[in-house]
């Protein structure tokens, strides 16, 4: 599989994954801890076994190491629970945009923790990525009078920190790769962020929560774990394939516009047109500036 139709893979399922959880998170009466938890346990974990047994898989332990995996598993874990909670309340381009700021948590903290340095080009994509993600909050629904009626606050700040947690669990894995091959990280790291989730679901277990779990939740959620995976798993084809992680990071900007253009088209969530078309070109633009420099 060459790089380009890998990152064509990657487009679709992001696209199919944000649908989705956004489309069964509004129908699920589950708590809101259980549908992540499950489809890590169904899907992701799985299946990142099985790739990570089927292709070389070597790892150096360290005391270090084993810290990173438990850094990237709880915050990764942390995301994924948070973002699940923000996408029920938050119209999908709207927690789409917010979300996208999580770049600017990953330039920083690349900058302190691995001596990444930050150059003017990346400052003013940071930048940019700031504005889209306020535009997208201040986005109304109907008119800008009827903003403060309409926003959850609530979802803004989960999705907020969603961004954040993906972004500092995103440095602890780029770390973690140091020390173990991508084989063994689909196995070990995807294990981590599963476990990271069971423990958020755990509260949350009782009978009367076990037995609302239906066969079409099973399957709804076993889709989204399964999403997760291959986009992952294509990702890292097409930085490998391609050999140029910047232009890949700067083409899968490309995703922001079309969860947007198909939430439109498949959800018909239309609402917040002019703003949300507005953070979305910024977000691109902020995104592709701070790939290529």
């Amino acid at each position: 599989m060459n790089w380009q139709i890998a990152l064509l893979l990657f487009f679709i399922t992001v696209v199919a994954q944000a649908l989705l959880q956004r489309s069964y998170s509004q129908s699920s009466k589950l708590p809101e801890s259980f549908p992540p938890a499950i489809s890590y346990l169904l899907g992701v974990t799985p299946i990142g076994i099985i790739v990570g047994l089927s292709i070389s898989h070597s790892i150096h332990w360290s005391v270090w190491l084993v810290c990173l995996l438990i850094i990237e598993g709880i915050f990764i874990g942390l995301y994924n629970w948070l973002s699940f909670k923000s996408i029920r309340q938050l119209p999908i381009a709207r927690y789409q945009t917010i979300y996208q700021s999580y770049e600017i948590i990953v330039i920083l903290l690349g900058w302190v923790l691995l001596g990444e340095k930050l150059n003017a080009y990346q400052l003013f994509g940071g930048a940019l990525l700031m504005c889209s993600a306020l535009i997208a909050v201040r986005a109304p629904i109907k008119n800008q009078s009827s903003f403060r009626k309409h926003v959850d606050r609530k979802a803004v700040v989960l999705a907020i920190l969603a961004a954040i947690t993906m972004g500092i669990g995103l440095i602890a894995e780029k770390a973690s790769l140091h020390y173990m091959d991508i084989g063994a990280y689909f196995i070990f790291g995807y294990l981590t962020q599963t476990i990271a989730l069971l423990v958020l679901a755990a509260k949350d277990v009782t009978k009367s929560n076990l037995k609302a779990i239906k066969p079409y939740d099973v399957k709804r959620m076993l889709a989204m774990g399964t999403l997760s995976a291959f986009i992952g798993f294509f990702y890292i084809i097409a930085i490998t394939k391609s050999n140029n992680i910047s232009l890949i990071t700067a083409l899968s900007a490309f995703t922001l516009p079309l969860v947007v253009l198909a939430s439109y088209l498949i959800l018909r969530e239309r609402e917040n047109a002019k703003l949300l078309w507005l953070a979305t070109i910024l977000g691109f633009i902020g995104l592709l500036i701070t790939a290529l420099h």
